[in-house]
């Protein structure tokens, strides 16, 4: 396959990708209301959005973009939005960092261990960690303790809300 085939078979497959933006903007009218798409700051998120979109290889977190970008859309101060942050930590999660985050319970406002006896899942709460969706407790404990305890950020509810519903 030749340099022009490859480099035209990547543009269809990013029109593509913004053919399926736009028809999410058309399937959301209510939404995506006059006024809204006259907001400077909506615009602003649009571009942002959809390039970030475009680029994106994950059909999954292409949903979640999706899912997130709505949100913004019907944000009252779309100024103190955290579309951009929302993104990235979307960009830097992998697969199993997602699934992690469906067991969290966003209810509890206390440390506690997301897992009680597993192990195998403490990479993927170190990265949830490290994205600022939760919050480590570094008081001593004592005993052995399979998974550590962590407490959910205020961005880290939110984040999760767009990851459950």
């Amino acid at each position: 396959m030749g340099f022009k085939a490859l480099l035209g078979a990547g543009m269809e497959l990013r029109q593509q990708r913004a053919l399926e933006w736009v028809e999410m903007v058309r399937s959301n009218p209510s939404i995506f209301i006059e006024e809204i798409l006259k907001d400077e700051k909506f615009q602003d998120g649009f571009v942002f959005a959809l390039e970030e979109y475009i680029r994106e290889r994950d059909e999954k977190k292409r949903r979640l973009m999706k899912k997130i970008f709505l949100g913004f859309a019907e944000e009252k101060d779309k100024e103190r939005s955290e579309l951009e942050k929302m993104y990235r930590v979307l960009g830097i999660l992998n697969t199993d960092d997602l699934l992690v985050l469906k067991d969290i319970n966003i209810e509890k406002d206390d440390f506690h261990q997301i897992y009680k006896e597993k192990k195998d899942k403490n990479e993927n709460i170190h990265n949830l960690i490290n994205a600022g969706i939760l919050v480590p407790d570094y008081s001593s404990r004592l005993g052995s303790i399979a998974s550590p305890y962590v407490n959910i950020t205020d961005f880290g509810k939110s984040f999760i809300k767009f990851i459950k519903n």
